[in-house]
Order: C-alpha cells, then sequence, then structure tokens
C-alpha cells in the first residue's frame, strides 16, 4: 500500500538527528548518495563524505523536501533538527608569550579570564540552533584581551585588570532582543572601552602620553566575538588559512582621517601616518594628550 504525503512526512521527523546541509552551503556540504562512498586506488571503498561542521552524517535516506519525495541522485538536501555547533566544546586550552625587546620594563599586558561570564548559547547571541537542549544550557563564557602599551605600563596594566568587568557590566545592562544581538554586543564593547578611558583620566591612573591599544576575545562554546581600539589585531587561525578577525584603526584609513581632521586634528607622515606626528594608531585607550578612546 502507498504511503500518503503526510505518512511520508511524519516518518522524515521521526529520524535521527542529522546535521542540516543548506543549498547554499559550499559543495563539500550538499550530501548525495553518490558522494558517500569513493574507491581507492587500491579498488577498497572507503568513506569520504564531510561536511561543513566537520561531522559525517550517520546515514542517508529519501526525504520530503517541499511536498516532494526526493530519492537517489534527486536527494540534496537533508532535512533535520540542526544541532548547536558548541554541544562538544566543553573546554578550552589557552596560553600566551610576551616579548619586552629593548625597552626597559613591560608595556604591555595580558588578560585571561575563564569563566568571566556564565550564560546560555542563546543568550550569548547568533546561536545556529535556538530552542535545542545545549543552547538553553549555562556555559561559562571566556575572555582573552591583550593590551599595547605605549610610553609606561600603567594603562596596560589598567586595562588588563579592569578592561573585561566594564564589558561583562556593558552587557548585564543592554537589553537588545532576537537578532540584533551583534549591535548588543557592539555597544558593550564601544560603552566599556570609553568607561576605561574615563576611569583612566578622572583617576589619574597614568600621564597624558601614556596609553595603550586593545584586541579583545569573548569565547563561548559556540562564538568568537572580538573587538580592537587601535592597531592591534586578532586573527582565526584554521590549518593553513588566516582569517583576519579585527581592521587595525590607522591614521590614513579613509574613515578614520576624515574623523581626526573633522575633529581638528593632524595626520602627518613620519615614519608612517602618524596622530600629530607622533601616534601610529588612530585609537586607544590613554593618551589624552591626544585624544580619547
Amino acid at each position: 500500500m502507498e504511503s500518503t504525503e503526510d505518512e511520508q512526512l511524519e516518518r522524515v521527523n521521526s529520524l535521527p538527528d542529522l546535521e542540516l546541509a543548506s543549498t547554499s552551503s559550499s559543495p563539500s556540504s550538499i550530501l548525495t548518495a553518490d558522494d558517500s562512498r569513493s574507491t581507492t586506488s587500491s579498488g577498497e571503498v572507503s568513506r569520504t563524505t564531510t561536511s561543513s561542521s566537520g561531522e559525517i552524517p550517520a546515514l542517508l535516506v529519501p526525504v520530503l523536501v517541499d511536498r516532494t519525495l526526493l530519492t537517489g541522485d534527486e536527494l540534496r538536501v537533508a532535512v533535520a533538527r540542526p544541532k548547536c555547533v558548541g554541544r562538544n566544546n566543553k573546554g578550552v586550552t589557552w596560553g600566551f608569550t610576551s616579548v619586552i625587546g629593548r625597552r626597559r620594563e613591560m608595556e604591555d599586558a595580558v588578560a585571561v579570564i575563564p569563566g568571566f561570564m556564565s550564560r546560555t548559547c542563546d543568550h550569548v547571541g547568533g546561536c545556529m540552533a535556538p530552542g535545542s537542549k545545549t543552547s538553553s544550557e549555562i556555559s561559562p563564557v571566556h575572555f582573552f584581551g591583550v593590551y599595547d602599551g605605549h610610553g609606561g605600563n600603567q594603562v596596560a596594566k589598567f586595562c588588563a585588570e579592569r578592561m573585561h568587568e566594564v564589558i561583562a557590566q556593558e552587557w548585564d545592562r543592554e537589553t537588545v532582543d532576537g537578532y540584533e544581538w551583534q549591535r548588543k554586543w557592539e555597544t558593550a564593547f564601544s560603552i566599556g572601552f570609553e568607561k576605561a578611558d574615563n576611569e583612566l583620566l578622572e583617576e589619574a591612573i597614568a600621564p597624558e602620553m601614556v596609553g595603550s591599544t586593545a584586541v579583545v576575545a569573548i569565547l563561548s562554546g559556540c562564538q568568537i566575538i572580538t573587538s580592537n581600539c587601535g592597531d592591534s589585531r586578532a586573527i582565526l587561525c584554521r590549518g593553513t588559512e588566516t582569517i583576519p578577525l579585527t581592521v587595525d584603526q590607522k591614521p590614513d584609513r579613509e574613515d578614520e582621517l576624515l574623523r581626526i581632521e573633522g575633529g581638528g586634528g593632524k595626520v602627518i607622515n613620519w615614519n608612517g601616518a602618524r596622530v600629530f606626528g607622533v601616534l601610529a594608531m588612530s585609537r586607544a585607550i590613554g593618551f589624552h594628550l591626544y585624544f580619547s578612546a
């Protein structure tokens, strides 16, 4: 007896969880019956199917897509419940090294704050599987910061001790719902940087000629969220591939040049573009003689 379309659809929905293969994915993540087996040079059969998440689906079956039953070579989309990519990311390994160079003292600082916040995946933002079990589990969110001090170490040390606290405070204060979580992080970083800069000035922690750049990364189970102030940068290394995660704020960058000159500043080429011929970055924490964050 032939089954109805509703029965076919119900059978699809009862299948074990598969990774979602979108029609907009790269060819390696679009699964077909022919992709699941290949012959090696020795004549032995081996499995070579890969997906964009690095996991191999357990099985390939005919599925009902848009009320049409696709089988065999017609199968192009595996319909399944999406999974949170962070479900297996239960820990993180980290390390850093600092080199003083020719200066008399180390002017840079590094901050690693494991579990500086505890949040659910969907609260951090950008969850790939909202409503899944993993997305609703509370897990640690880690903070990493690198601060490149100039003229002294006071500002870099202050940032290492304080920056993660003000960013966490601003994140809790901001209330942005839905898909606007990126704007919420942008606001938390922007106000957090500015707040740290204002505290430096109010408490007279450092001379006006001392400052620091900043690059920070927030790491959850499935998110890497970065922000920078100045020309310190974050890069993601994946195998032999390098992916820039930040954009340097330099005085000769078109938008930064317009902003500086619009505020009455000058960019002078002195061994490269520099603010008033001194600073090689266009934004920083500190350096109140020239500008604020």
